[in-house]
């Protein structure tokens, strides 16, 4: 096969449907041609994974053979179709066979090649997990198709039926036992107490009520619960899933039609509030219900009568009606979903399941019952999970909540060999995070209030935008004297400093709080722009970024920007001039994604933050319809920064602006405090550009930290030229000339030691080039906080003597020192040797990474951690 047949095949391939002819035609480049003929195996279970397929002709079969020596075929893919990463990703044997059934011809690439090349374009990744994703769900399906027991009477399962399988009616007897059996092992938990409680009250009594809360908390239990413990008991229960239903089919079935007078019509025409007649009927998904019917269940509610379509002959109401929705009773009040009348009939009796997050004590308990069950029903006896196993479902979030933890416990006793569960076998939704040091702040019930609540980001940004305000107009109305003007003092003492202290702490929250922004966001809801970025510009965004970065920094130190007053206001103009103007062209924050020079800072230096907003990709694959999240609804916009959460493997892209958290309704956002910050090694798309503003930011750190010894030496070098030469140069030209050739002097040094360390370690320089730079990140952003630092404590005490000078007190710049000078020293060698060890173990991951199988040894981290202990030493000199 020819290379040009390769590049035709790899073309019609869905895994490669979204990349580029460049990029396909430089896979061609490293494939190999495999030709077998019908009937031959392409490998069998036990061999090692150490090829990828792609089938250019012909078809096969997956095979997996059993204990008992039979045969199971699992699976076929045909021309297109691809197969053996999973034995790659998971570093382990072949788990099944795979044989031709027709003449073959594949495509076949290595183990590392597929990972370095593969992996690592987000483009092919992002087909790789889809197909993933597509290949579990069916999996499971199947799973639960095959082993499903057939006929089993339904008391065995009748409590996770509740769960699972909603369409099934238990009998009163049933029921009341369930009851019993929960009434008895419920009371173990306050939230369980408050719950029963709850259940008690409502049984008590034959009103409406309404249960709130996330999916898979168990509102259909509560509500079965209810029912069983009432009065009612003995009659019949139904639920209603309003989503499986057109308005006015379901009215249809709810009121019934007039009776006919043929033989056995008058059970097909009746209603479901004729059919349950003194039994509860449950409407789940309420906030679905239409306004017209909402209006008829108030009238039915309140006169307890109502009638067949078509006919006026009043019947009497005897069904109590429930209503169960995701969405909080505030919630639906101030959204309108659902009418003011029919929530004033509940207001009274309405309950919010708390999810299982937050009542993590009960966890011991459930899971002892579901082993109990599962067991039961597959015939095993397991009774107890590891303490590693419980630690890991105490750490999870279980977005699922019960449905989920169900789900889990089930496949894991299937899975099972022993009597215990271990942690192998089980599956949670944490594709991303797992395995990570962290913990989920939103687990803590005022952060989640918080930042879902109007407040955030909007009271930040006004107190911001004041603060701002105010600096601004100081800076081109206020005293000339750079001691005495506020604007300068809040602009470069404590705004700035405060602004890189945010990056390691709170990520890129600055960018959401930004009053830059706020004028062109006003401004755009008024004119409501769709328009997109031209794609010229959206490509090479990261390069324009880091441009305009430099700039604003050599700006800032050529022309001493922090002794100048209008040159201060004009830099904070330019950049909100910019905000506006790209918010009035294009949607979104076009501004904030693709251009902004102080975006770029901030997008850089948050990577190594201790804090992350992440989605649980589980949940976004196989529960999420609406993608909220990055769309956008009739309330909440979407992602401001054109980027969906299931997506976002970094802190580079996104502002945390909250906007997911408060547009999910599956609970997958994820605000985590980490330890490490994986995606300075683990990143899907590294960028040159980025690598380039990151090298650029080590080498203007030296004129930045000795601005008065910069300015000296360049008044020397003019007097020089002068006197030697007699070349008079005006000494920004000087200054610029020595500005940008240290930039150059870092760059061409970063390119020799990649280079050197590509061929010392044989690694592929391209691969490299752009991926270690992430790794020398927070040893530069630790020697900008610590020069910051300096700056904060010398110069941030004289906002008290600028606001006595202001209103005519008395005042003194002098002792403004906020801690001493040692003290100081201390924190900024403190702050500088964490970086450095930060980078340091990030530079050993990524070249971990990028030399795949091949074992990490002292030599190979010679080079790159040499250039990172010399960059550290001139650091520590600097400060």
């Amino acid at each position: 096969m020819k290379r040009d047949d390769i590049v035709d095949h790899l073309t019609q391939s869905i895994l490669f449907k979204d990349a580029t002819a460049a990029e396909i035609i430089s896979f061609a480049q490293v494939a190999r041609v495999l030709t077998l003929t019908e009937g031959a195996y392409v490998y069998q279970k036990g061999d090692p994974s150490e090829i990828f397929y792609v089938i250019a002709v012909g078809e096969v079969e997956l095979f997996l053979d059993n204990d008992t020596g039979s045969t199971k075929i699992v699976g076929r893919i045909g021309p297109g179709g691809h197969f053996g990463e999973t034995g790659i990703l998971t570093n382990k044997q072949r788990s099944l066979g795979v044989r031709a059934i027709s003449d073959l011809v594949m495509i076949c690439f290595d183990k590392r090649f597929f990972r370095t090349s593969f992996l690592t374009n987000h483009r092919i990744h992002k087909q790789l997990d889809s197909a993933l994703a597509e290949r579990l769900r069916v999996a499971f399906q199947d799973q639960i198709d095959a082993i499903r027991p057939k006929g089993k009477d339904e008391t065995d399962s009748e409590a996770d039926d509740v769960i699972l399988f909603k369409d099934k009616n238990l009998s009163a007897i049933q029921l009341r036992r369930i009851a019993r059996n929960r009434k008895n092992d419920i009371r173990e938990s306050k939230t369980a107490q408050k719950t029963q409680a709850v259940i008690d009250q409502f049984a008590a009594n034959s009103n409406p009520y309404l249960l709130t809360g996330e999916s898979g908390t168990g509102k259909s239990i509560i509500a079965r619960q209810v029912h069983s413990e009432s009065s009612r008991s003995s009659n019949h229960y139904l639920e209603i899933d309003l989503r499986e239903y057109e308005p006015m089919v379901l009215e249809r079935q709810l009121f019934g039609l007039e009776q006919s007078n043929f033989p056995f019509a008058n059970v097909r025409q009746a209603g479901f509030f004729e059919q349950t007649s003194g039994g509860t009927v449950v409407f789940t998904h309420a906030h679905l219900m239409g306004e017209e019917l909402q209006q008829e269940l108030v009238n039915i509610i309140k006169s307890s009568i109502y009638c067949h379509i078509g006919s006026k002959t009043q019947l009497a109401m005897q069904s109590r009606i429930v209503l169960i929705t995701i969405y909080s009773f505030d919630h639906l009040v101030s959204t309108g979903k659902m009418i003011p009348e029919l929530l004033d009939l509940v207001a009274q009796q309405y309950f919010e399941v708390p999810p299982l997050r937050n009542h993590k004590e009960d966890l011991p308990r459930l899971v002892s019952h579901y082993l109990l069950r599962f067991s039961k029903e597959y015939g095993k006896k397991i009774h107890t999970v590891t303490p590693e196993t419980l630690g890991i479902f105490m750490n999870y979030d279980w977005p699922g909540n019960l449905t989920e933890l169900s789900s889990v416990i089930r496949r894991a006793v299937m899975l099972a060999k022993k009597d215990e569960i271990d942690s192998e076998q089980i599956l949670l939704g944490l594709p991303k995070t797992e395995g990570k040091w962290e913990y989920n702040l939103l687990r803590i019930h005022w952060v989640r209030k918080l930042l879902s609540s109007w407040l955030f980001p909007r009271v930040p940004q006004v107190i911001i935008g004041c603060v701002l305000l105010i600096a601004v107009a100081f800076l081109f109305f206020g005293p000339s004297d750079p001691a005495a003007n506020i604007g300068l003092t809040i602009g470069w003492y404590i705004g700035w400093p405060l602004m890189f202290f945010s990056f390691f702490f709170l990520a890129r929250t600055w960018c959401s709080v930004c009053s830059f922004a706020v004028p062109g966001t006003l401004l755009q809801n008024i004119i409501k722009p769709t328009r997109n970025i031209p794609p010229i510009l959206k490509n090479n965004a990261g390069w324009i970024m880091a441009v305009l970065c430099i700039l604003v920094f050599w700006v800032e130190i050529v022309w001493d920007a922090y002794n100048n007053r209008y040159l201060t206001g004009g830099i904070i103009l330019i950049i909100t001039l910019g905000s506006i103007l790209f918010s009035v062209l294009f949607s979104r924050r076009a501004w904030c994604r693709y251009f902004c020079p102080l975006g770029a800072v901030n997008a850089i230096f948050s990577m190594p933050s201790i804090v992350e907003l992440r989605s649980n990709s589980h949940v976004c694959l196989n529960r999420c319809q609406s993608h909220a999240c990055f769309h956008g609804d009739s309330e909440i916009p979407g992602c401001p920064m054109f980027r969906h959460p299931f997506l976002v493997d970094n802190n580079r892209d996104c502002i945390m602006c909250a906007k997911c958290i408060k547009a999910c309704d599956n609970s997958s956002i994820q605000l985590n405090v980490r330890l490490a910050p994986q995606e300075l090694w683990a990143l899907e798309t590294p960028r040159r550009a980025d690598s380039f503003l990151i090298v650029s930011m080590g080498a203007i750190f030296f004129p930045f930290a000795l601005q008065d010894q910069f300015r000296v030496f360049v008044a020397w070098c003019v007097e020089m030229l002068n006197s030697m030469y007699g070349l008079s140069l005006p000494s920004w030209v000087v200054a610029s000339v020595l500005f940008f050739s240290l930039i150059f002097v870092f760059q061409i040094g970063y390119y020799l030691m990649i280079t050197a360390q590509s061929m010392y370690a044989q690694i592929d320089r391209a691969f490299l080039l752009p991926l270690l730079g992430y790794g020398f990140i927070p040893l530069i952003l630790g020697g900008y906080m610590a020069l910051h630092l300096e700056f904060f404590v010398s110069g941030a005490g004289r906002i008290l003597p600028n606001i006595q000078e202001i209103f005519g007190f008395a005042h003194s710049y002098e002792n403004i020192r906020l801690i001493s000078s040692d003290s100081t020293y201390v924190l900024q060698f403190l702050t500088l040797l964490g970086g450095l060890l930060a980078s340091l173990y990030a530079t050993y991951r990524v070249t971990e990474r990028v030399l795949v199988d091949v074992a990490v040894t002292s030599k190979t981290l010679a080079i790159p951690f040499s250039f990172l202990i010399c960059l550290a030493t001139l650091f520590v000199f600097m400060v």
